[in-house]
């Protein structure tokens, strides 16, 4: 049925394409089930007992739409590549054996210039690694690219010739020109939209300042040139801390991206709000008044802006009249995660990337495909469609965060974690950049308040990356195997044998002595006003941010709030007249995550079992009893002053042992007791001895109580 839409002589080489096409799509998913291990993913979801939740329509639908839509190209592929066959044929007056053989080449064609074009692209992308695996270099790879897209070209000039040349139309012919036609109204429009968006000046009608909080995944503050460090080039940011109020004594209750935005637009402890973790229900969490619903009572328009939603469902349903980014929920892991197939990475970087692929685009996650440049491209789209309003803006940018890669960075996964960092974070730096342009050129920032923070940093794998040294430790000596080795990501040649170490971590929220992980930035800047900025030692946090914008604006107040207001600050006033208690928490943690080379396949099938999917919205959630599990087993703490006090509840050590024949190993699990650590910030000296003369000069006992009070039956 298909072939009638051909000419009758061109029916045996459209047979014969139609098979060339079945056995390419056919390799790429041979190689696509072996990569990724996707029947040991299957056997983890049968397990978990979630496969039966996929079969919900907001799950499925998306699912069989993706499908559908690669079909679709290929059939689109299959019809373009007879369509030029036959009229460049009859341009050049070939034979019916030579057009048979000109319709082979071409498409073989089409498939050299869809894997190049995603190699091209998208080195980090599989298939791309597939190509150079079989030793093809980045130079054959642009000039394969470069030279099927010139003969295709050439092929659909002299087609577009013999059509117009004859002047008359079949079928084929109106569809291939319909798509054709379709591609280049839209490929128009998103040429001109930046240039449309750019001149769309904000109102000045009302008096209200805009808000607009701006914040940078994984920052760590001691990785830019404000803070010292000469590796990262980080322009835009120095330039935002010098001139706005900064404070270098920052932190977040917990370093996680979900439950730190929770706390910046709750103004409420992880453990009051409820947010203790990634990806908890958001309905428990919703009970309390939200900073976005508070700016749209006072008349603003909301807006939440993020490339990462795969961790943090933060909806409408928070105040917000938009939320921008790709789509969020289970197919955000499914489709953003394994649709890395040559034929989409084509789709995606056409004109119509944005509409057919939502999980995809501008997908922070998706990062072989990641283009930072997409993302911002859908916040002018959002910002073009506001209304005459005083704006409220909480926008998030993700790629300082793991694994540190984009598409067009030529990630090479033997590349140090800590270079790969710094380049993530001069890659964020600019795209902050970017943004700015964007808010200046929109005026949105002609007196607006704006903040500009990180929701938390990152241990790297570097010495002192954890508070615990064998050098400043006073106490039982024997105590010291309690604490867990790690491995440094990059030791000194002088450890390379014995680079295990007890002052070192890895990732976010995995470790309460990681203070990389628990400093953020923070900083307040009011454009367009006289106020010059400075630098503050105050202790603060994250929760401190609706209480400060609430004065900054002169709004009403909210009761209720846990964060304390840093605005008198700015006049030059502080606040702080004695040592402020700072309550951290860390979230789950799995040795898959503690490492500089992680694997996401390991993570997911270690994890997969503890979410649960909404069947209303798609969205995934962590399951009550799994979420259980983990408060029981977080690391809690107690910053006061140059003091803190840390519990690390009870775990199991597991290690290799001989048996009484020492012919063979065994697993031999220890039982770690739960135990304190208390710790002086200034000198590094930190004791497990609750008894020792160290504890008693930090008031441990006190702050034990305090600790307790505070997490009633965790501690």
């Amino acid at each position: 049925m298909f072939l009638r839409i051909f000419k009758p002589e061109m029916r045996r080489c459209a047979g014969m394409l139609i098979c060339l096409t079945l056995l390419f799509v056919c390799w790429q998913l041979a190689f696509f089930l072996v990569h990724f291990k996707v029947t040991q993913l299957l056997d983890s979801l049968v397990s978990a007992s979630i496969v039966l939740e996929l079969l919900h329509s907001v799950v499925l639908i998306p699912i069989l739409f993706f499908i559908t839509l690669q079909l679709a190209a290929y059939v689109y592929l299959l019809m373009m590549i007879v369509w030029i066959t036959s009229l460049a044929s009859e341009f050049i007056k070939l034979s019916s054996r030579t057009t048979y053989w000109l319709g082979v080449l071409c498409l073989i064609s089409a498939f050299i210039f869809l894997l190049t074009h995603n190699a091209y692209f998208y080195p980090s992308s599989f298939f791309a690694i597939v190509i150079e695996g079989y030793g093809v270099t980045s130079k054959q790879i642009a000039i394969a690219f470069f030279t099927t897209s010139f003969f295709l070209s050439a092929m659909m000039i002299m087609s577009l010739l013999q059509l117009f040349r004859r002047k008359r139309f079949s079928i084929l012919d109106v569809m291939i020109l319909t798509g054709m036609m379709l591609i280049i109204v839209v490929g128009i429009f998103e040429a001109i939209l930046p240039y449309r968006i750019n001149h769309h000046v904000a109102s000045t009608a009302s008096h209200k300042p805009n808000v607009i909080l701006i914040g940078l995944d994984s920052l760590r503050p001691d990785f830019t040139g404000y803070g010292g460090n000469v590796q990262a080039k980080t322009p835009h940011i120095d330039d935002f801390l010098k001139q706005g109020f900064t404070y270098t004594q920052a932190y977040t209750p917990l370093a996680r991206t979900f439950p730190a935005w929770v706390s910046i637009l709750t103004s409420k402890h992880p453990k009051h709000s409820l947010a203790r973790n990634n990806l908890v229900d958001s309905q428990r969490i919703l009970t309390h008044d939200t900073m976005a619903r508070y700016f749209q009572r006072l008349g603003y328009e909301t807006i939440y802006a993020t490339d990462e939603k795969r961790f943090s469902n933060i909806t409408r349903e928070y105040g917000f009249d938009h939320v921008l980014g790709p789509e969020m929920g289970v197919n955000d892991f499914l489709l953003g995660g394994f649709g890395d197939f040559p034929m989409v990475n084509f789709l995606l970087h056409s004109p119509f990337g944005r509409f057919l692929l939502p999980y995809h685009y501008g997908n922070r996650a998706a990062h072989v495909t990641y283009q930072p440049n997409d993302f911002l491209q859908q916040v002018r789209v959002g910002l073009l469609q506001r209304k005459d309003k005083p704006l409220f803006l909480a926008i998030h940018l993700c790629l300082s965060h793991w694994p540190f890669t984009w598409a067009r960075d030529h990630y090479h996964e033997n590349t140090n974690i800590v270079s790969q960092y710094i380049k993530s974070v001069t890659a964020v730096d600019q795209q902050l950049g970017q943004l700015l342009t964007i808010l200046k050129a929109q005026g949105l920032l002609d007196q607006s308040w704006v903040v500009l923070l990180s929701d938390h940093g990152t241990a790297l794998g570097l010495p002192h990356d954890r508070l615990t040294d064998y050098a400043t430790y006073r106490g039982d000596p024997i105590k010291l195997n309690w604490v867990p080795l790690l491995k440094l990501s990059n030791p000194p040649a002088e450890k390379k044998g014995n680079a295990y170490t007890i002052n070192t971590s890895y990732g976010q929220g995995t470790n309460i002595l990681s203070f990389p992980q628990n400093r953020v930035l923070l900083s307040f800047r009011h454009f367009g006003s006289d106020l010059l900025g400075q630098a503050h030692t105050q202790v603060s946090s994250l929760l401190d941010i609706w209480p400060t914008l609430i004065d900054a604006v002169h709004g009403p107040t909210v009761t209720g709030l846990e964060g304390q207001s840093l605005y008198a600050g700015f006049n030059g006033v502080s606040n702080e007249t004695q040592a402020r208690l700072i309550f951290l928490e860390t979230g789950d943690s799995l040795n898959e995550i503690e490492t500089d080379k992680i694997y996401i396949e390991k993570v997911i099938k270690r994890e997969i079992g503890i979410y649960q999917i909404n069947a209303e919205n798609g969205l995934l959630t962590i399951a009550p009893e799994a979420e259980a599990s983990i408060i029981k087993n977080k690391q809690l703490a107690i910053l006061s002053g140059d003091w803190m006090l840390a519990h690390f509840p009870v775990r199991g050590l597991s290690h290799l042992v001989f048996t009484n024949q020492k012919s063979q190993l065994t697993l031999k699990t220890d039982i770690i007791p739960a135990y304190f650590v208390v710790a002086n910030l200034k000198t590094k000296e930190w004791t497990i001895d609750l008894t020792s003369p160290l504890a008693h000069q930090g008031n441990a006992e006190n702050l034990l109580k305090l600790l307790r009070d505070y997490y009633p039956g965790e501690v």
